[in-house]
């Protein structure tokens, strides 16, 4: 309970008041299906009624929607959810395991495979797939459970400190140890900020290893889902509108950002400012029209 508390006082988490209106949500769904927000409201509405059936076809629903539209973390964190209230699917945790294995956090997939054959020893598939990725994830794991120590003994070492202070201190001396240069480092301290919900530390990150062509993209998609957990899709078009003006981008590397700050537009539900973009790109010969095709029918048709 200490932890949950610490970090909600950082990023400003507060609990929710007031009832909640299913029929309003309800209909907001009816009128966009794509709707993630509404249907994870109707979840945590119907799980809070202790209708855990109807809570889990929501979130489960929510969760196929964000990993079909490329938020892997928002559907990881759903996911998680959904093992707390069903904790025996194996199937579940599979899931899970892939999931994990889609973002390079091979240590947290082990996790997930681990608890797959507690459930179903016989598993051939998790079997395999977990000796493969034992060898692979120690160094991940080893930045991993480092920065959880440090966390726990910043938050046992005081309750009078100013958290920011506690976090920002922390932060200071994990980057005493990397150098800018050192871009592996910097993503692999990235991605272990976002599996520990610090998405304000991995956005820093990964504006460090984006400078790097061979980190540029999946730096790219990586801060746009930190922005899209944190719900700053306004902050995320700001950002990339910044990047912009930089003069050692590529023309598709410009091209890369400007499709994100299409899916920010989407997210706010500034669907025309979204189309413009989408479109533009598609005249433009952007490399995935596929993709570009697929988001401008989904907004025409919501």
């Amino acid at each position: 309970m200490a932890k949950k508390s610490f970090f909600g006082r950082i990023f400003g988490i507060k609990k929710s008041s007031g009832k909640t209106d299913v029929k309003s949500l309800k209909e907001k769904i009816d009128k966009n299906p794509k709707d993630i927000k509404a249907i994870l409201k109707l979840g945590d509405h119907y799980y809070s009624k202790r209708k855990k059936q109807k809570a889990l076809e929501y979130y489960s629903q929510a969760a196929d929607l964000c990993i079909e539209d490329g938020f892997i973390n928002k559907g990881i964190a759903i996911i998680k959810k959904i093992t707390s209230i069903q904790t025996k699917d194996p199937q579940i945790y599979q899931k899970l395991a892939e999931l994990y294995m889609r973002q390079n956090l091979f240590g947290e997939a082990i996790l997930q495979l681990q608890k797959v054959l507690e459930l179903d020893p016989d598993n051939e598939e998790a079997k395999a797939t977990l000796e493969k990725l034992s060898t692979t994830s120690e160094e991940q794991a080893t930045i991993i459970e480092a920065l959880r120590a440090d966390r726990e003994v910043q938050i046992a070492a005081t309750q009078a400190t100013n958290p920011e202070d506690i976090l920002k201190e922390a932060k200071e001396q994990i980057r005493k140890q990397i150098t800018d240069e050192d871009v592996t480092e910097h993503y692999d301290l990235g991605v272990a900020y976002m599996e520990m919900e610090l998405y304000e530390s991995a956005i820093e990150e990964f504006g460090i290893t984006l400078n790097n062509p061979d980190y540029f993209e999946d730096s790219i998609r990586l801060i746009y889902e930190s922005f899209f957990a944190l719900d700053r899709m306004q902050e995320a078009v700001a950002y990339y509108e910044s990047l912009l003006s930089r003069t050692n981008l590529s023309p598709l590397q410009k091209e890369i950002i400007r499709f994100h700050i299409g899916m920010a537009y989407e997210d706010s539900l500034e669907t025309e400012k979204a189309l413009e973009i989408y479109e533009d790109l598609l005249e433009r010969g952007y490399p995935k029209p596929d993709l570009l095709m697929q988001r401008i029918e989904k907004l025409k048709h919501s």
